[in-house]
């Protein structure tokens, strides 16, 4: 086996007599005047139509869902599961109803009670109090007039005043019991009405049509008031929601910049519907929301493509890799001036299709930019054009 020490000995003298017959090459074309020109290829400035546009991953989500809750204690009767269609007004679970329907038969028979009894019987009492109460009252304006006339005596007079202050104290007792049984009998109808509400809140209708997409609690189970029982989401109505690059924050235009949901070979297009007002300060970004029309084979939680249209143009453009990236964060393009490169500032905007914009286009329009060998050249390095496109 050979010695790898000798043979990168041996490679690296190769390398150096190389090295040292180029410069001596060049030696030569100095010193016979030759002027070492740079290949290079050339295409004019060109009008094309930009589009600024980003693409992230969006996750479809229903906007229109319903957390159905127990509005009622007791055991639960579920009727539906996890993947059900349902349909508006169809009963999704109910709750032990039988102390609830006791609760308002019991109130049906309390404001029955009142009504066609106490009420009844207070009501005749004030008709009597009322007539035994205008009967004093005759009896007294009679006997007042004798009392002037001297035709009754004293004791005789103050009988008939003292009956006619007890009939009237009596008629007022009866009326303020006749009030206080329509006050308890309106209780009752308010109890009765709470019952009725409560039975009725035992049973669960679905608020539209829909589908199960959650079960948080199984058939038979104890629940209590405002417990979490399913979860309903309309399928028809759904959204693309993404997070963005805070960098984008100003770009983004609620309601007006357009957006292509993209999944598997289909595209819908859409907008920009709603940008959350703040920017996450962990992960430096915002959601967007967008609104697809009724209908779309999409599931809530799929994972879908979003492209935002950012602006979109028409202007002057140059092939993107003629663009050179100068000190300072300039760009620059290069012309051919007379047999040599000719360096250009150029101010760029968009850059899409394999062309970037030129936002001061009469620097380069009607001439010939390098776009191939520009790498090679500096501005007045001789050149030679070999393919111009």
């Amino acid at each position: 086996m050979k010695n790898p020490s000798s043979f990168l000995l041996l490679s690296a003298g190769f390398l150096c007599l190389a090295a040292a017959c180029s410069r001596l090459d060049r030696s030569d074309e100095a010193k016979s005047g030759t002027v070492y020109q740079v290949k290079v290829q050339t295409a004019p400035a060109r009008q094309c139509h930009f589009r600024k546009q980003i693409r992230v991953q969006g996750t479809i989500e229903a906007y229109v869902f319903t957390n159905v809750v127990a509005r009622a204690v007791g055991n639960m009767d579920l009727k539906v599961d996890d993947g059900d269609q349902v349909k508006k007004g169809q009963i999704l679970f109910t709750i032990d109803q039988t102390t609830l329907k006791n609760r308002v038969a019991q109130a049906e028979q309390a404001v029955k009670m009142i009504e066609e009894s106490l009420h009844t019987v207070l009501q005749m009492d004030a008709n009597m109090a009322k007539t035994q109460l205008e009967k004093a009252q005759k009896d007294y304006n009679r006997n007042f007039k004798l009392h002037e006339q001297h035709a009754v005596s004293d004791n005789t007079f103050e009988t008939f005043e003292l009956a006619l202050d007890n009939a009237q104290k009596s008629y007022e007792k009866v009326l303020a019991e006749l009030h206080f049984t329509e006050i308890k009998t309106e209780q009752a109808k308010l109890d009765m009405a709470i019952a009725n509400k409560d039975l009725n809140d035992a049973t669960e209708i679905a608020p539209y049509d829909g589908v199960i997409t959650a079960k948080y609690h199984e058939d038979g189970e104890f629940v209590s008031k405002g417990m979490n029982i399913i979860r309903i989401n309309d399928p028809q109505q759904l959204r693309a929601a993404c997070l963005i690059s805070a960098v984008y924050f100003d770009a983004v235009k609620p309601g007006e910049t357009p957006v292509t949901v993209s999944f598997h070979d289909r595209k819908l297009e859409a907008k920009a519907d709603w940008c959350s007002p703040v920017i996450d300060p962990l992960s430096r970004t915002f959601t967007m929301r967008s609104y697809l029309p009724k209908g779309v084979p999409l599931m809530d939680g799929m994972l879908v493509d979003v492209d935002i249209l950012l602006a979109e143009r028409d202007g002057l453009g140059v092939p993107r890799d003629a663009v050179i990236l100068k000190k300072g964060g300039r760009s620059a393009v290069f012309t051919v001036q007379d047999g040599k490169a000719q360096e250009i500032e150029v101010e760029t905007g968009i850059s899409s299709d394999g062309f970037t914009e030129i936002l001061n286009p009469e620097a380069v329009e009607g001439k010939d930019i390098i776009v191939s060998g520009q790498y090679f050249v500096n501005d007045g390095s001789a050149v030679n054009v070999t393919n111009a496109k």
